[in-house]
C-alpha cells in the first residue's frame, strides 16, 4: 500500500496534523488544536478526498457528511496552551486511532485495485 503520510505543527494556529493520503486521493487526517474557551486539546479523526485545483499547489478536502469518518479521537485537558503539551496530546491521539487510520487505508486501497 502506497500512503503518503505527512505530519504539520503550528504554533501559531495551535493545530498538529497527521495525514495519510493513497495514490487515489484518498486521505486519512488527524489532527488536534487547542481550543481557548473549553481548555483542553481536541483532536479529530476524518476521512476525505483531496482534489488539487491546476499547478498551484492549492487542493481542496471534499467531505461527505453522512458518509466519511469525523469521530473525536480524543481529549486531554490543558488549563493553559503549551506546544510541547500539544504535541504529546497529539502523538498519544494519533496512537490511539493507529489500528483505524491502517483499517481505512486498507479498505480504500482494496477499493482502488478492485476499480483498476
Amino acid at each position: 500500500m502506497n500512503a503518503k503520510h505527512d505530519k504539520f505543527t503550528n504554533e501559531v494556529t495551535r493545530k498538529c496534523v497527521d495525514t495519510w493520503t493513497l495514490d487515489n486521493n484518498y486521505r486519512v487526517k488527524v489532527y488536534t488544536y487547542h481550543d481557548k474557551v473549553k481548555k483542553a486539546y481536541w483532536s479529530i479523526i476524518s476521512e476525505c478526498t483531496v482534489e488539487a485545483s491546476g499547478d498551484s499547489g492549492i487542493y481542496f478536502e471534499r467531505h461527505s457528511v453522512h458518509n466519511d469518518l469525523n469521530r473525536l479521537a480524543g481529549t486531554v485537558i490543558a488549563t493553559r496552551y503549551n506546544p510541547s503539551n500539544m504535541v504529546k496530546a497529539h502523538s498519544d491521539a494519533v496512537e490511539a486511532v493507529r489500528d483505524l487510520v491502517e483499517q481505512l487505508l486498507q479498505a480504500n486501497y482494496e477499493k482502488e485495485e478492485v476499480s483498476a
